[in-house]
């Protein structure tokens, strides 16, 4: 049987309640915690969901969708991008190409070719890839359910035939993805193992290994696809309860690993893996005895596939509603909403590097429960018992003292990544990404190496036992720790870890027992930064016997925004577990050390070039106890530097000046340190107002009636859509209106300069502190034989340039507004007049 199986599950009702628990069932149900709710378990404190949720009301297809009100506000991005020319491959059992609601956007014309041999994924078999492409673009037709990129195209390649070139557990498998790079723009994939052996076998350290196979195919796509941009791979983390890293050949950087959480609570589902490899997480399933829900989506034509369920406890199926189903889930579901949203992040820019569609992710996502929540576990009676179930092993914790989001580091969990995907942050943030840079690819990414001999061993302790997933939450002993230096300056996106180990493996039955060289079981890994970011790998592992020395490697998503150079920390215990080994229970023990580590450092060369982002999180981090000073923000070296706020969704108002600052929805947000000074700002969906500063400012307004004010540089001023208030202040400014009926103010007393105007048109209006020359007294006004217009009678003085605009046409006098002098375009045709 193929060891990579789809990740979903079909609907699982109380009789049959068959998703996984963990590794073996969780503890009995003590008498005194709370009830058929999910709750902290050092507090007993209910958990709830701490992230709005968004009406979808607007577009009536999306009545049963509830996982689309979960993305942030993504009914106001489909009004600006809905994935349209975004080509989407679906690695998966097939789509049914000719489905009502998936054929306008199928595209059979692009499926797979692998070296002439054109892979079908357009069939009539099982349920799971049709699912699955509905999530990620349903067609909007006011019929069944809307797919979140719904203009986007689709095709399927099937990758669990043994004979075609695409089967998954092929030693070619690499050749697809490789192929696949240059037809796709996003490559789903809701499949993957579960619970490999952590061993030189399983590592893609081993260039023999179907690990380094998969990592393979996958470097292939980055590297590759999109003229060197990069496709970009979204992988569904699994439906284990274990942790992601033991299937190490799809943790690479190259991967965008998914995990799942509830609708009722924003907390983990009880199914999906974590670890220290998570990206971000998706709305998704859970167990109906848990207060589970699933989600909506395409289903097999007719009676074929899951179906939908009438009443879903009881399991009766309404076969009215079959080509859809209500009962899809896994992170199956929570990966294509992501390729979702990545698809809607092209569409609004498709100058994005791969590299910068997975830091947008990061800094874009959200935390879908409170900081401070501590575990969780869920108490109720599950699968036929009363059981408590562990949720989330861990609590956010800060992550990047650099990262410069929301004034300060970004948040990270094991159980969620940096958290909850936020399809309208991200979007709003990938349109105007480009304005900060060139395009993060595997071109221009830095790499660096250190390797240490570390020699040191931690020692079995049969007392320290852990309980279900207990071990995943923290240390149970003393960990031994082991310190290095790392030269090299590197902004990092990511860190691979190789350790070289012996892990001597003893179980003691109270006979005698035996003990064994073993892959890497029941282990605990530490990896702390010089600013204290950490990565925390948790592993029961197989109790595989193998022989003698191995080695592993881990990759670890969790350092975005962390400077490499300075002391890092390896630190790593072992812990015992109780196993049934016949009639009788043992003990295992792990007596592990650590030979030697390799870590790899991915990620840009260090700039003085900053950009400081916001989102609608900012004032929840800022909230957070010992993070006050996000309220200030303070630029200590120079460069051209950024606020992008584009992902804030009320008004702003930004001032650059030294003692300027910013308000988010009216509300004092963060002071601009004296000293500190930013040249450039970009702001979202509000009516804003930013002031520039004596530099040479570049402003842009996006959408919303904007005010903006340059000063003395030569500024570059951009409204947006919107009716915008252009001033370009002193200095030579290049002024832009965008959509919308715009104003462009001049003090036009010898102190504006020489501007210029790239887009003025019927509608937008000159407004100046004085009259402009009209000779003949008939209210229209020429420009000079060169097409410029002088603003203040000199033709020494101030000047603008107005691109595109005939200079024979000129303008007309248009009145007084609030004591300026207002000029339009002058629509008729005036002769002889210069």
């Amino acid at each position: 049987m193929s060891r990579h199986l789809p990740t979903a599950r079909t609907i699982e009702l109380d009789a049959n309640d068959t998703l996984p628990l963990a590794s073996g069932p969780d503890t009995a149900a003590p008498a005194s915690t709370p009830r058929d709710m999910s709750y902290d378990t050092r507090t007993g404190a209910q958990v709830k969901l701490a992230m709005p949720v968004y009406s979808t009301a607007s577009v009536a297809e999306t009545a049963d969708q509830w996982h689309l009100g979960y993305l942030g506000d993504i009914t106001k991005i489909w009004q600006d991008f809905t994935g349209k020319g975004v080509k989407v491959g679906v690695f998966d059992d097939g789509v049914q190409g000719w489905h009502w609601d998936l054929a306008p956007n199928y595209d059979a014309a692009n499926h797979l070719n692998v070296d002439g041999f054109v892979v079908n994924g357009s069939w009539d078999g099982p349920y799971h890839g049709t699912a699955v492409a509905g999530l990620i673009a349903a067609a909007r037709n006011d019929r069944g359910g809307v797919g979140i990129a719904y203009d986007a195209k689709l095709s399927g390649v099937s990758i669990y035939t043994d004979w075609e070139p695409s089967y998954v557990d092929g030693r070619d498998f690499w050749k697809a993805q490789q192929a696949a790079a240059h037809q796709y723009d996003v490559v789903n994939n809701s499949w993957g193992g579960g619970g490999s052996s952590l061993d030189t076998g399983n590592s893609r350290s081993n260039p023999d290994s179907m690990a380094s196979m998969y990592a393979k195919g996958w470097a292939a796509l980055a590297e590759q696809g999109r003229d060197g941009l990069g496709t970009i791979s979204v992988k569904s983390a699994g439906n284990s309860a274990a942790d992601v890293e033991s299937e190490g050949g799809d943790t690479t950087r190259h991967t965008i690993n998914v995990g799942a959480y509830r609708q009722v609570d924003g907390v983990a589902a009880s199914y999906s893996n974590s670890g220290a490899a998570l990206l971000l997480s998706a709305p998704s399933s859970d167990r109906l005895s848990m207060q589970g829900t699933y989600l909506v989506t395409t289903d097999l034509l007719g009676d074929d596939g899951i179906n939908w369920y009438a009443n879903l406890n009881s399991g009766e199926i309404d076969y009215s509603k079959s080509d859809y189903t209500n009962g899809f889930g896994g992170t199956s579901a929570s990966g294509p909403i992501v390729t979702g949203v990545v698809s809607l992040m092209l569409d609004a820019n498709d100058q994005l590097g791969w590299r910068d569609v997975r830091t947008i992710l990061a800094q874009s996502a959200k935390m879908p429960i409170a900081f401070d929540t501590g575990p969780v576990s869920y108490t109720g009676f599950i699968q036929g018992a009363d059981r408590t179930v562990m949720m989330n092993e861990s609590q956010f914790r800060l992550s990047g003292e650099a990262a410069n989001v929301n004034g300060g580091a970004l948040h990270y969990s094991n159980d969620y990544g940096y958290g909850a995907v936020d399809g309208y942050a991200a979007v709003r943030m990938a349109e105007v990404w480009s304005l900060f840079g060139a395009a993060k690819t595997s071109a221009n990414e830095v790499h660096a190496t250190v390797a240490a001999n570390v020699g040191l061993v931690a020692e079995g302790d049969a007392s320290a036992i852990a309980v279900s997933r207990q071990a995943q939450s923290g240390f149970l002993t003393t960990p031994v720790r082991y310190t290095f230096e790392v030269g090299d300056t590197v902004d990092l996106e990511h860190l691979d870890l190789t350790l070289n180990f012996l892990n001597r493996v003893t179980i003691d039955d109270g006979n005698g027992g035996s003990s064994y060289d073993s892959d890497l079981t029941n282990v605990q890994i530490r990896v702390i930064a010089p600013d204290g970011t950490e990565a925390f790998i948790a592993q029961p592992g197989t109790m595989r016997g193998v022989d003698g020395a191995q080695e592993f490697t881990f990759g670890l998503a969790g350092f975005q925004g962390t400077e490499s150079k300075g002391t890092w920390t390896l630190e790593f215990a072992t812990y015992a577990r109780t196993i049934d080994q016949g009639d009788q229970s043992a003990v295992v023990t792990s007596d592990l050390t650590i030979n030697s580590l390799k870590m790899d450092l991915y990620g840009a060369a260090p700039t003085n070039d900053d950009v400081y982002s916001y989102t609608n999180e900012f004032f929840t981090m800022l909230a957070i106890a010992g993070e006050s000073d996000r309220a200030v923000l303070s630029d200590k070296n120079g460069g051209n530097d950024w606020i992008n706020a584009a992902a804030v969704s009320t008004d702003v108002v930004l001032d650059l000046g030294t003692t300027g600052g910013a308000s988010f929805g009216g509300t004092r947000a963060f002071s601009i340190q004296r000293g500190t000074v930013i040249e450039n700002a970009v702001t979202g969906d509000g009516n804003d107002q930013v002031t520039g500063n004596a530099g040479a400012n570049k402003l842009y307004g996006m959408r919303g009636d904007d005010k903006l004010y340059g000063l003395a540089g030569n500024d570059t001023i951009d409204g947006g859509a919107g009716n915008d208030w252009i001033d370009g202040g002193k200095g030579n400014d290049i002024l832009t209106g965008g959509a919308g009926n715009d104003v462009f103010f001049f003090d036009n007393k010898g102190t504006s300069g020489f501007d210029r105007i790239t887009d003025f048109s019927a509608g937008d209006k000159l407004m100046l502190t004085a009259a402009l020359r009209d000779s003949n007294r008939d209210g229209i006004i020429t420009f000079g034989r060169d097409g410029i217009l002088n603003l203040d009678k000199s033709t020494r003085g101030d000047k603008l340039l107005l691109d595109g605009v005939d200079p024979d046409s000129g303008l007309k006098f248009a009145g007084m507004e609030n004591g300026y002098y207002v000029y339009v375009l002058n629509t008729g045709h005036v002769d002889g007049l210069s």
